[in-house]
């Protein structure tokens, strides 16, 4: 390696494909969201309980697809229009991805789209806003079919729907669609796939004006979709929480109602688990300098190596693949690769806000990290805690599950002249105690020390660490999981003062005579022989 240092933003990019949020509507013939598309364990799931209710000719054709902000149902959403089509652009795209990884699959999903003898599903994106369901509903059919119009059977629907009035009636909504199922295997297709983005947004508007926006239009459709026999109506509606959240300022019986419109609808909890997370970061990670990275390679072959025999690794993961991940995500550190998922979990967020961190120019984001810091430098859980303190901190202050890293801010903050290394083991601490609860890893000394070894920093320079935060009653260690934690009591120490009374006592203290004194034993008389006897003796 040459004398001057190479900066990690010179050698490291991030790919854009899995960085966007993307609009199902205008996105639709984009050929470049499909390239950039990551087939995840669960999007096939997903795509499997959907073909198997197609092919089984089963009630369930109505679905919702429930996660958080940014967990990829939108764009799950695009793949299986352009998988299910074969007229879109993209469609032969998103058929051999699916080929690559899972043959079997994709030939069960051409079986039941019928892509190879028909046009497969006519795609109908909806983009749900803050107004009427029909409205919405009726534009996006609009949008849909006007690339159709030169069939007579669909210009007479587009007309017969032009006059509707700005607030239709459910009915005529659903009975017009269910002549454009019956008319539309003239047009090529098999069926219709509609694909309702933002759903949330339409039933907020129908919990505020339910004189405007018809709730029970979605029961009516999924209905239909259930019983669309061999033109198959499949409706996917993508939401961030359930049916029953956004009535939550309504009445009793109203909610009740809700529950049965939702009861129509069977969900996909649409979240990928923290193992394919990691997947998801270290891909989205590419190197354009190759031979830079190259010379700080057997440094990240020994990370990754480390990382396994210390217990980072989660379940799901095989162990192969983990140290695969933890070689190619440089410039994290294994213990930020695998707490970044968690990250944004606990802050009720998921891949896109992880990728957000990534290119974003937050305050010690990843963009400014790069920037600032050169070969071999790697980000750590000390930089994860400067990113969410920087960005978070009045969300943190504003959650008791966050006390953890505010009890860690707050000291610091009190803290004097603290070395470097004591500052960044206080703030490793503070993070994993806040993942704790819902993490595999804990902050044992083992995970505290592979967490912070460096080639300038070795084992006994980080115990120095911990035991001058101890010393100085900035942490604590807990016997009984063998944890270290930061200190949100009083300054007192309980187990010192125990263990001085201990030596107080110890050898002149008997408990046996302390319970005669005070206790002393009560004579007990046989009740049951005078109760029987009316007697107290033979």
């Amino acid at each position: 390696m040459t004398d001057t240092p190479v900066s990690i933003a010179s050698i490291i990019q991030v790919r854009q494909g899995g960085v966007r949020s993307v609009n199902v509507e205008r996105d639709l013939q984009q050929t470049s969201v499909v390239e950039g598309y990551s087939l995840t364990v669960q999007a096939r799931r997903s795509l499997e309980r959907i073909l198997d209710r197609l092919d089984n000719s089963t009630i369930s054709r109505a679905w919702t697809l429930t996660g958080p902000y940014g967990s990829g149902k939108s764009y799950f959403g695009l793949f299986l229009m352009n998988l299910m089509a074969a007229g879109l652009p993209a469609h032969a795209l998103a058929v051999e991805q699916l080929r690559e990884t899972d043959p079997l699959l994709v030939q069960r999903t051409i079986s039941t789209a019928h892509s190879t003898k028909t046009r497969g599903f006519l795609p109908v994106p909806v983009m749900g806003y803050r107004g009427s369901l029909q409205q919405c509903l009726a534009q996006g059919l609009r949008r849909a079919l006007e690339p159709l119009s030169h069939h007579a059977a669909i210009a007479d629907l587009l007309v017969s729907q032009a006059a509707w009035p700005p607030e239709t009636e459910s009915r005529v909504l659903v009975d017009w669609l269910r002549s454009l199922l019956s008319r539309i295997p003239s047009t090529g297709y098999r069926g219709i796939l509609l694909v309702v983005d933002e759903m949330g947004k339409l039933l907020e508007h129908c919990s505020v004006h339910p004189d405007k926006s018809d709730i029970f239009l979605l029961q009516e459709l999924a209905e239909l979709a259930n019983r669309s026999g061999e033109t198959p109506l499949v409706m996917v509606g993508i939401l961030h929480q359930g049916f029953d959240r956004y009535a939550g300022n309504l009445d009793s019986i109203s909610q009740r109602e809700w529950a049965k419109v939702q009861g129509r609808f069977e969900d996909i909890a649409f979240q990928e688990p923290p193992g394919q997370q990691m997947w998801l970061l270290a891909n989205a990670l590419e190197p354009v300098n190759r031979e830079a990275l190259q010379t700080i390679q057997p440094l990240l072959d020994r990370y990754a190596q480390e990382a396994l025999l210390a217990g980072w690794r989660p379940s799901t993961l095989s162990e192969q693949l983990f140290v695969e991940l933890c070689q190619r995500a440089y410039p994290f550190h294994p213990t930020a690769l695998v707490a970044l998922p968690y990250v944004f979990r606990k802050l009720a967020q998921n891949e896109r806000s992880m990728f957000a961190y990534l290119t974003s120019l937050e305050p010690y984001g990843f963009q400014e990290y790069a920037e600032t810091h050169a070969l071999p430098s790697v980000a750590g859980l000390p930089d994860l805690f400067d990113y969410l303190v920087a960005n978070f901190q009045g969300r943190l202050y504003g959650s008791a599950r966050a006390r953890s890293l505010t009890e860690t801010l707050e000291r610091l903050n009190g803290a004097q002249d603290l070395p470097s290394l004591a500052v960044d083991a206080l703030k490793t601490i503070g993070t994993l105690n806040w993942l704790a609860e819902i993490s595999h890893v804990q902050a044992t000394e083992d995970n505290l020390l592979f967490a912070l070894r460096r080639p300038e920093c070795d084992d006994e320079a980080i115990r120095g660490a911990l035991e001058l935060l101890r010393s100085q009653s900035l942490i604590v260690f807990r016997r009984y999981n063998r944890t270290f934690a930061v200190w949100e009591g009083s300054d007192v120490d309980i187990d010192e003062r125990l263990m001085e009374a201990s030596k107080h006592v110890g050898g002149t203290f008997s408990i046996a005579a302390a319970i005669q004194q005070y206790l002393p034993p009560q004579p007990v008389v046989a009740r049951r022989h005078s109760f029987r006897t009316d007697s107290m003796y033979k």
